[in-house]
């Protein structure tokens, strides 16, 4: 017995039926108000906590993330959850996909001081300090982090412009610094992140990728009977 069939037998008898009524709940009659509030910036705290109270909480919330596109910059996959929910911890231009888990503490870095340049402080780059006419180094839309589906990054992670891809199924360990790309699947860890191990063989690999299981919602992947370990 595989251990997802396993998993499949320790479902709720109304799991299905528990999780479709989450789904419905996850877009509330005053969605679009509180979209429209939100561009008033005093009303902004109002305006998240009402998403995620009428909605069924970080998980759940659409109009949170329909928010956060629209406001902040940031595409959020449904089921994703944690500080990549938290206006402009992911900048302008980034993506995280679905079923996602992300801890407390996280820090996405686009841009970073100018090392090839005699002046390192922000006044000679930075318009926004009121010097400059226009920034001169990239600004954070330029350089878009683009996080992949069930991605787990622990707590306290930092994460610098020299990543800008973590692939599918990825594991952050807690505390690490990432500089570069985390390849699908892989554990990364430390400061530097370097790679731990790679979750599964190839094989298996090939097949959870070729499912595209998190493009379901979860009712359905709890009513969906796993095969050999991967969902169909």
């Amino acid at each position: 017995m595989s251990e997802l069939t396993h998993l499949h037998k320790a479902w709720r008898p109304d799991a299905v039926e528990c999780a479709r009524k989450a789904d419905a709940r996850a877009t509330s009659i005053f969605g679009n108000l509180i979209h429209n509030l939100y561009r008033f910036r005093r009303l902004r705290g109002l305006c998240q906590r009402l998403c995620l109270r009428l909605e069924g909480g970080q998980m759940y919330s659409a109009t949170w993330r329909r928010v956060l596109q629209s406001y902040h910059g940031a595409l959020i996959g449904r089921y994703s959850y944690g500080d990549v929910l938290k206006p402009g911890v992911v900048p302008p231009g980034s993506t995280v996909g679905a079923y996602c888990s992300v801890g407390t503490g996280l820090i996405v870095r686009r841009r970073d001081h100018p090392l090839d340049r005699p002046f390192l402080h922000p006044f000679f780059y930075n318009s926004a300090l009121g010097l400059l006419k226009q920034d001169t180094i990239p600004l954070d839309q330029d350089n878009p982090l683009n996080i992949g589906h069930d991605v787990w990054i622990g707590d306290r992670v930092t994460i610098v412009g020299g990543c800008r891809w973590i692939g599918n199924g990825a594991v952050i360990a807690a505390g690490a610094v990432v500089t570069k790309d985390v390849p699908a699947y892989t554990v990364v860890g430390g400061v530097p992140a370097r790679n731990i191990r790679t979750r599964f063989d190839p094989e298996r690999i090939a097949a959870i990728e070729a499912s595209r299981w998190w493009e379901r919602d979860i009712a359905r992947l709890i009513a969906t009977p796993p095969v050999d370990g991967v969902i169909l």
